[in-house]
This record gives structure tokens, C-alpha cells and sequence, in this order.
């Protein structure tokens, strides 16, 4: 495969968005680079190992860092890696809270000696917090309710601070609930999203689900959530690094416009699968988000994207 000499590094790229997206600019024929400190991370597929440069670096490690930017310079740096999911980081929440906001710290001290980096950023819905039905801009209030959400928000502050002073161009991607695979790059999903979870119940043929929560005010009281392809958010990525070219800076929801309810995914499947689920109504999970979904009139205006997998069909299809 030839190469430009265009290089991006992708940080925590081994996890499930950061392969997807190793692949997406592979075709654009980028020289990658990759950190992972493989912690959570499953093995870089076959596929594309052999076309990239990977490092296994932990970007809490500063002396690790400071080494590794001394000889090396980038066009582009998308910063991915982060301990992520609230039931994952619950499990220790003030080490993970820490690892994720010293990473981004440096990163960005040590990564963007040179003013022509770019920077994406990977944030999250989660500093929005519990927020009305109505659909959250990007100018809605931050209110992160767990830890989870409070490390994104800390790390956008650190960013903004640090890199407005530098004049460096960066994005910031609030990414809503990420599902999906692209087919002809077989990155095979090691995460836990409740499609995840659903999808691995049908092949153990179990037909078995947990709601965490019943009685939200929701349309039918179950949890509701803005599920983006990463398909189209590996376009918005693209599209990303070109808008930098030519403009400082932007934040910018990566969702759909749409939201479904858990039982609505449910349904979803059985129709798909003509099998009935057993549910079992949990709880509701201390912090967790009851309905959330984003309004991408940015996304559209700005960037000129129209967000091509968006039906519930097209959500549940890639499990099944």
C-alpha cells in the first residue's frame, strides 16, 4: 500500500473506534501511528497491523511521553484514549478519573510542539448529564451527573485552555452511543453496549436481557439513547480533518438527531429474530442518564454531512 507522507497518530487506537478508524485513513493512504497501553484494549487486527506503527505507550507515564513526541511530529493527533463506560469506570473511579484527565494533560503538553498539528478530540455526551427530552446543542449547560462525564469535561477544559494559548487547531467530538461495524474492515467488537449485550444473549441462545430501569420519564420508561453508526462517525472524523485546514476550532455533537429506548431495541430484535425476549426489569444504575439525544444542525451547517445509518434496522442489522 503506498503512502503520503502525511502522518496521524491515534491514540488508543487498539480499541473498537480507534481500529474503525485506523482502517478509514488507511485508505486515504495516512502513515499511522498508534499508542495503546493495551489496558482494556483487544489485539490490533491482522488486517491492518502490518500497515502501522504502534507503540505501547501509557500516556499517564510523562518521561514516556516527553520521549516519544521528542523525535516525531504530526499532521494530525486523534486522542481516543481514555478508560470509558460508566459501569467500567465505576470500578475505580478516582484512579480512572485521574488516568483520564494526566493523559490528555500530557499529551497536549507534550504532543503540539509544532503549530501545525491538528487535534481531534474524543469527548462524550456524558458531560451533558440529565438533561430535558429536548434535544442538547452544543451550547446546552454541561451538568456531567458521573465521573465518567466529569473526566471528558475536565479534559475540554484543559484542551481549550492550553491549545487556544498555542493557536492550535483542534475539534472536539462529543460522540453519543457509538454501535455498529464496518463490514469490509472486520474489526471484531469487544465493547458493552446494550446491542453488545443483546447480539451475545442470541448466539448463546439465552434470549435474556437486563433494563436498568422501567418507571423513567421516557415514552415507555426505559432508558433512551442517540445511537451514531461508526461508519458515519468515521466520515465526521474525515470531514474533520479537512475543516481544520481552514478554521481554529470547533465542538461539535456526533449523533444522529435521533433517539430509541431500550425496549424499543429489544422489540427491534425479536422482530428480526422472531424470538421473544425474557426481560428483567432492573434498578435504574446511580447516575446514569435516563434520555438523551443530540441536535446535529452543527454537524450538518458545518460540515456538510448527512448521517447515512440511522434506522433502527440499520442499528440492529450489523448484530445479527
Amino acid at each position: 500500500m503506498k503512502k503520503f507522507n502525511r502522518k496521524i497518530l491515534i491514540t488508543g487506537g487498539a480499541g473498537y473506534i480507534g481500529q474503525n478508524l485506523i482502517s478509514f485513513f488507511l485508505k486515504d493512504r495516512y502513515n499511522i501511528y498508534v499508542i495503546d497501553n493495551l489496558s482494556t484494549s483487544q489485539p490490533i487486527n491482522h488486517n491492518i497491523k502490518k500497515y502501522i506503527n504502534f507503540y505501547k505507550i501509557d500516556l499517564t507515564k510523562e518521561e514516556k511521553v516527553k520521549v516519544f513526541f521528542k523525535k516525531r511530529n504530526f499532521d494530525l493527533i486523534i486522542h481516543l484514549a481514555a478508560l470509558s463506560g460508566v459501569q467500567q469506570f465505576n470500578k475505580n473511579v478516582l484512579k480512572n478519573f485521574n488516568n483520564n484527565v494526566l493523559a490528555t494533560k500530557n499529551l497536549i503538553r507534550f504532543g503540539f510542539e509544532k503549530k501545525y498539528t491538528k487535534l481531534i478530540f474524543a469527548s462524550s455526551a456524558a458531560i451533558y448529564g440529565n438533561v430535558s427530552r429536548d434535544k442538547v446543542d452544543e451550547n446546552t449547560q454541561c451538568n456531567p451527573v458521573n465521573y465518567y462525564g466529569l473526566s471528558k469535561y475536565v479534559c475540554e477544559n484543559i484542551i481549550q485552555n492550553q491549545l487556544d494559548n498555542k493557536k492550535i487547531h483542534y475539534a472536539i467530538l462529543r460522540y453519543f452511543n457509538v454501535v455498529g461495524t464496518i463490514v469490509e474492515f472486520k474489526i471484531e467488537k469487544k465493547v458493552h453496549s446494550l446491542l453488545d449485550i443483546i447480539s451475545n444473549s442470541i448466539k448463546r441462545n439465552k434470549y435474556k436481557v437486563n433494563i436498568n430501569g422501567n418507571k423513567l420519564n421516557t415514552k415507555d420508561g426505559t432508558p433512551e439513547r442517540d445511537f451514531i453508526h461508526i461508519y458515519d462517525l468515521c466520515r465526521i472524523h474525515r470531514k474533520i480533518n479537512f475543516y481544520l485546514n481552514r478554521n481554529r476550532k470547533i465542538i461539535v455533537n456526533c449523533g444522529t438527531g435521533i433517539r430509541y429506548s431500550v425496549l424499543e431495541i429489544i422489540r427491534e430484535f425479536e422482530k428480526s429474530t422472531n424470538r421473544k425476549f425474557k426481560i428483567y426489569y432492573k434498578k435504574k444504575q446511580p447516575n446514569e442518564i435516563q434520555t438523551i439525544c443530540s441536535n446535529i444542525n452543527l454537524l450538518k451547517k458545518l460540515l456538510k454531512i448527512n448521517i447515512e445509518k440511522n434506522t433502527i434496522n440499520d442499528l440492529v442489522n450489523d448484530y445479527l
